[in-house]
């Protein structure tokens, strides 16, 4: 057995069948309505400069050079960030925005949404984050800049403000800068600064930590700043002829499990008003297990089709690909509901190992 097989062996040890509302109902019906494509979403802004800015930025950015993390290691890499509309409707002329290392775009270290407003007629851009960082819904976020379509609708009351920046006009594109500095008490700065220069086809960023005697701790030197260029996006999209929408996040180069094999994944799903219904993922739960082929909603079958080890997925599965016109999970998902799923397959146990 090799150390990769014995490995995935154990981690199945003590593993129960989760009770998860997967299992297929005889009332599905397969339909072939599509779910509302990405590449469809539009969004009006209120203020042509702010579209003209938000248009500019949209898409997946990367460094042209290294950055130093603050890192127990102090490594350093380059950086990603992608950028999505956001329709809100108690935060309008927004965006949402990840930032990750690019060796990792799965794990953002930051997410936020920018909201574009003016005051005293000055152009002003709100970074805003999630209030609580244990709330569900920053798992369901990472990677919807690719799926704006599918950002819930969360409420105003749930964000915190962190900063703004204030924004001219310039004769190649937009200068951004903190009108003042901010409180922070990260990495031993006392108060923080943010810049941002957007032109076509390139942004500049320069966030610095200053502690109490104004010295700079972190962030972009004296003058300096970071060079970001366009990117791929690090996550692939597709949809499939029954309309289930499949975001990548990770994919592995392991073997594809087959039929009799075990598989075992963490997952969570939640409607498209971002209400949970069920996760793996709570304290002390237990991984979604089965034994290949899958007796579970065909919007799940088909999404999951092809996964290895390790892989993690983000989908949506239109309601007639789910429960259709009916109730699951205790009544948090209503008839006809859109399903949103992120799964990630963390073991397989080969059928002659069972």
């Amino acid at each position: 057995m090799s150390q990769k097989t014995r490995l995935s062996v154990l981690a199945f040890a003590g593993l129960m069948l989760s009770t998860a509302p997967l299992v297929a109902q005889n009332d599905t019906g397969l339909g072939t309505q599509p779910a509302a494509e990405a590449e469809a979403f539009e969004m009006t802004w209120s203020d042509p400069a702010f579209g003209e800015i938000a248009n500019m930025l949209i898409g997946s950015w990367q460094t042209t050079s290294p950055v130093a993390q603050m890192d127990d290691e102090g490594t350093s890499s380059n950086v990603i960030m992608s950028f999505g509309p956001a329709k809100l409707s108690s935060l309008p002329n927004a965006l949402y925005v990840e930032t990750a290392r690019a060796d990792s775009p799965d794990q953002p270290y930051r997410a936020a949404f920018l909201q574009f407003y003016r005051r005293q007629g000055a152009i002003r851009m709100r970074t805003l984050e999630v209030r609580d960082q244990n709330n569900p819904i920053n798992n369901l976020l990472i990677g919807m800049w690719a799926l704006p379509s599918f950002i819930p609708d969360i409420p105003r009351d749930a964000m915190i403000a962190t900063l703004d920046m204030e924004f001219t006009k310039t004769s190649d594109g937009w200068v951004g800068e903190t009108p003042y500095p901010y409180p922070t008490a990260i990495g031993g700065a006392t108060e923080m600064t943010s810049r941002m220069k957007v032109s076509e086809g390139r942004v500049e960023t320069a966030d610095r930590g200053l502690n109490a005697d104004g010295n700079i701790v972190w962030g972009a030197g004296q003058g300096g700043n970071y060079t970001f260029e366009p990117v791929d996006a690090p996550f692939t999209l597709e949809t499939n002829d029954l309309g289930v929408m499949m975001l990548t996040l990770r994919d592995e180069p392991s073997p594809e499990p087959t039929d009799g094999d075990t598989v075992a994944f963490s997952y969570t799903g939640w409607v498209t008003s971002g209400q949970l219904f069920d996760t793996s993922r709570r304290q002390g739960g237990r991984p979604y297990q089965y034994t290949l082929p899958a007796n579970a909603i065909e919007g799940w079958n088909l999404a999951t089709a092809g996964m290895s080890e390790g892989d993690w997925k983000k989908f949506i599965v239109p309601s007639d690909l789910g429960y259709g016109p009916s109730s699951a999970a205790g009544g948090r998902i209503t008839p006809h509901s859109t399903l949103i799923f992120e799964a990630e397959l963390v073991g397989v146990r080969q059928a002659s190992d069972n």
